[in-house]
């Protein structure tokens, strides 16, 4: 249960998080794609007001918003984000496309040292976001992670080895000419890691099927585990179908015994225009669904990134239709059923939100966009 406080200090600045501890450690995914100079990408929530976040139609690279989403995450037991991470072409130095949530957000909040982050390289644009050859990988894209990312005191890093997760990592057999080759350069990424002072790398591909010759190419290609971004579930299904039809994903990976699995389960899905398969748990209904997720992480081996991590899907990935963040519909019943599962501390609580302390809204470069005749 919410309790709901109106501040009536002079307070000008989102109020100190206050972590609740969990024994696994929870993430979620964090789609990075709410920038100010994109207006268009809310149109999908102007559809569909029941989603708007509680901080409006926001910039990402506002350091204040990302202090908002630290707070409501720790204060849920959610301890670390898993951020999309784009490249904007193959070969020669590293550059990035919407980069901001990281790099003008959260290296610059006020409370951004207090949550963990992992990236999930998005390598999904064939000739854009992956690499021209190893020589790419290793002397660009690696010194480039390694330098902004995996040495940062808050990188994700268990057993001393930083997480990297690949969103299509089958992509890489034609960046790099064959499942031997990529397996070589993940061992070369590893040693690379070693020599900087960790104990290695996990490395965690993408993967949200059940065909067994698939799961084997990824274990050819020397990957520690498997996870799903999202689970494709058909048919339009009610709750109860879309809670089994996860668990059946998750109990038939298990079963395969080909790839560990870090488990993922999802609170939705749309699409970005409604295409396809549409469903949502309602947060009774996804707290049913995080409680049989954590029965079953726990017959997991002790020893397995799988035993001691669930992600969630997603944070804030308003458009396609599955969120866990503050909004109109649901305020904070998403993020009170992981509070409720994961953690111990007490069920009442208080969630500010921005306006409760005289602060927001975030949405005025959105405004200003509309203003100057930008299509919405």
């Amino acid at each position: 249960m919410t309790t709901r406080l109106c501040a009536t200090t002079a307070e000008r600045y989102v109020p100190e998080p206050e972590p609740v501890s969990t024994e696994i450690l929870i993430g979620a995914h964090n789609c990075p794609l709410w920038e100010a100079d994109r207006p268009q990408i809310w149109d999908q929530v102007v559809k569909h007001p029941e989603r708007t976040p509680a901080l409006g139609f926001y910039s990402q690279e506002n350091p204040e918003v990302a202090d908002w989403e630290t707070k409501w995450a720790l204060e849920h037991g959610i301890s670390f984000f898993v951020y999309c991470w784009y490249r904007d072409g193959q070969g020669g130095p590293v550059k990035m496309r919407y980069s901001s949530a990281i790099h003008e957000a959260l290296f610059r909040s006020r409370y951004g040292d207090r949550m963990k982050f992992a990236i999930m390289w998005e390598n999904q644009a064939k000739g854009r976001a992956g690499v021209a050859n190893e020589a790419d990988l290793m002397e660009n894209l690696l010194p480039f992670w390694m330098e902004n990312y995996f040495r940062r005191p808050n990188y994700l890093v268990l057993d001393n080895k930083p997480l990297l997760f690949i969103y299509r990592p089958e992509f890489l057999i034609n960046d790099l000419g064959s499942v031997e080759n990529v397996r070589a350069a993940f061992e070369k990424m590893r040693a690379a890691c070693r020599a900087a002072g960790f104990d290695g790398l996990y490395l965690l591909g993408e993967y949200r099927g059940l065909n067994p010759q698939h799961l084997e190419m990824m274990k050819q290609l020397g990957l520690d585990y498997t996870f799903a971004y999202c689970w494709p579930i058909p048919g339009n299904p009610n709750p109860q179908q879309a809670i089994k039809a996860q668990l059946d994903y998750i109990e038939t990976t298990r079963r395969l015994a080909i790839l560990p699995q870090v488990v993922t389960v999802s609170q939705g899905w749309s699409g970005w225009r409604d295409e396809g398969t549409i469903w949502k748990l309602p947060p009774a209904q996804f707290k049913e669904l995080l409680e049989k997720a954590k029965a079953v992480i726990r017959t997991f081996p002790a020893e397995e990134l799988g035993r001691r991590i669930l992600l969630l899907d997603n944070w804030n990935e308003w458009g396609e239709g599955h969120y866990l963040a503050p909004h109109r519909e649901f305020g904070f019943g998403y993020l009170d059923a992981v509070r409720e599962v994961f953690s111990t501390a007490p069920k009442e609580h208080v969630d500010l939100l921005p306006e409760d302390v005289g602060l927001g809204p975030y949405d005025q470069a959105y405004k200003k966009r509309l203003e100057a005749g930008s299509p919405r």
